[in-house]
C-alpha cells in the first residue's frame, strides 16, 4: 500500500505555487509583494525549473506546503496515518486521509526514480496564482484549504529569530524559513521589543568615544580586506558604511539606543569575519543577535494551526508570539475558518 496508489501529481496542482514561495523565502530578503513577482514563483515552467533543483538536492521541507485530502478507504487511510509523519487522519472522516507534496515525492523517489525527475517536468503544466486571502500588518494567509480538516498557509515578516525558535517548537506545523547561511545580512536589522522601546532610564558613559573609533577601525580593516569587486559586495560595504556613519553614540544613552548600537557591532564583527578572516557565512551568522528580523512560510491542518493559537494567544506568552497568534485567527476568522 503506496500514497502514489491513491494520489497523483494532479491531485497537488492547486498548490504546488505556495512549495515554490517557501522556497524563495529561504534564499531571498524580498517581502511579499516582490516574492509573487518574483519569476521562481509565478512563472510555471521557471517555477518548475526551480523546484526541480529543490528536488536534485532533496531539499524535500518546502513540498510540505503543498497538501490535499483524498477518500482512499478506511483501512488505508489507517495505514498511510500510521506510517506517515505529518500525514493527517480524523475518525470523523474514517476513509479520508491528507498528505502533502513531500509525502508525495519522496515515496515515489524510492519506488521510481525515473519517474521521480518527470514529475517535476509535470509540474511546468500547472498554473494556479497565489492571490493572498488577506492581510494583517506583518501577516499574510496566502492560501485555505476549507474540507475536511482544511489547511492554512501563511507568509509572516518583520519577526524576529527568537519567535521562530519558538514557533518551530510546534512540530505538526510546516516551516520555510529565510536561511542566514544564503541570505545577506547587510541590510537585516534587529526587532526591538516594546519593553526596550520603552524604557526612559537611562545610563551614563564616559568612554562612549571609544566605541565609535572601535567601529571605524573594524570598518576600515573591512574595506581594505575585500578582495571581491562584485557589485553585490560593493553594494553590500556601501550599506555597512552608512549604518557605522548613521551609528548614535553619547555619554548617556538609552536602553533603546544600546540595543542599536549592540546590533550594529555585531554586524561589522560579521563581515569582518566574512571579509578579512575569510570565514564563511554559514559561520559567521553564529555572532549574530538572537533577535534579527527574519521571514518565514508557515502552514498546517486548521486544526494544527488552531492549536498553536489557542496556545499562543494568551495573556502568559510573550508578546510578539502572542501578537502573531492573534493576527493568524483574525485571518482565519474572516474566511470563516477559525
Amino acid at each position: 500500500m503506496k500514497i502514489t496508489d491513491f494520489f497523483s501529481l494532479e491531485d497537488f496542482s492547486k498548490t504546488i505555487p505556495f512549495t515554490a514561495l517557501g522556497a524563495r523565502v529561504c534564499y531571498n530578503d524580498g517581502d511579499l509583494q516582490s516574492l509573487l513577482n518574483d519569476p521562481r514563483v509565478v512563472d510555471k515552467q521557471t517555477r518548475a525549473n526551480f523546484l526541480s533543483k529543490l528536488g536534485n538536492y532533496k531539499h524535500f521541507s518546502v513540498f510540505s506546503h503543498s497538501f490535499v485530502y483524498k477518500k482512499v478507504g478506511e483501512l488505508n487511510a489507517l495505514k498511510i496515518a500510521a506510517t506517515k509523519f505529518k500525514s493527517h487522519y480524523n475518525p470523523k472522516y474514517p476513509d479520508v486521509i491528507g498528505v502533502s507534496l513531500r509525502h508525495y515525492l519522496e515515496e515515489l523517489l524510492e519506488i521510481d526514480p525515473q519517474q521521480y525527475l518527470k514529475a517535476f517536468e509535470k509540474i511546468a503544466e500547472f498554473d494556479v496564482p497565489i492571490n493572498p486571502l488577506g492581510t494583517v500588518e506583518n501577516v499574510s494567509l496566502i492560501g485555505l484549504i476549507t474540507e475536511y480538516d482544511g489547511y492554512a498557509v501563511f507568509f509572516i515578516d518583520n519577526v524576529s529569530r527568537t519567535l521562530t525558535h519558538q514557533l518551530v517548537r510546534h512540530t505538526a506545523l510546516n516551516f520555510s524559513q529565510r536561511s542566514q547561511r544564503y541570505v545577506r545580512e547587510e541590510e537585516n536589522y534587529c526587532i526591538i521589543p516594546p519593553s526596550v522601546k520603552e524604557n526612559d532610564k537611562t545610563v551614563d558613559l564616559k568612554t562612549v568615544e571609544n566605541i565609535k573609533d572601535l567601529f571605524d577601525e573594524i570598518l576600515d580593516i573591512i574595506k581594505k580586506s575585500v578582495d571581491n569587486t562584485s557589485q553585490t559586495v560593493k553594494d553590500s560595504i556601501e550599506i555597512l558604511d552608512k549604518r557605522v556613519n548613521n551609528i548614535r553614540l553619547s555619554k548617556t544613552m538609552t536602553a533603546h539606543e544600546m540595543a542599536l548600537v549592540y546590533d550594529e557591532l555585531s554586524q561589522l564583527i560579521y563581515d569582518l569575519f566574512v571579509h578579512y578572516f575569510k570565514i564563511k557565512r554559514e559561520d559567521a551568522r553564529f555572532f549574530l543577535p538572537n533577535g534579527r528580523r527574519t521571514t518565514i512560510v508557515v502552514s498546517g491542518t486548521l486544526s494544527w494551526i488552531r492549536d498553536f493559537i489557542q496556545k499562543r494567544n494568551t495573556p502568559h506568552a510573550q508578546w510578539e508570539i502572542r501578537s502573531l497568534a492573534y493576527k493568524m485567527q483574525q485571518l482565519l476568522e474572516e474566511q470563516g475558518a477559525f
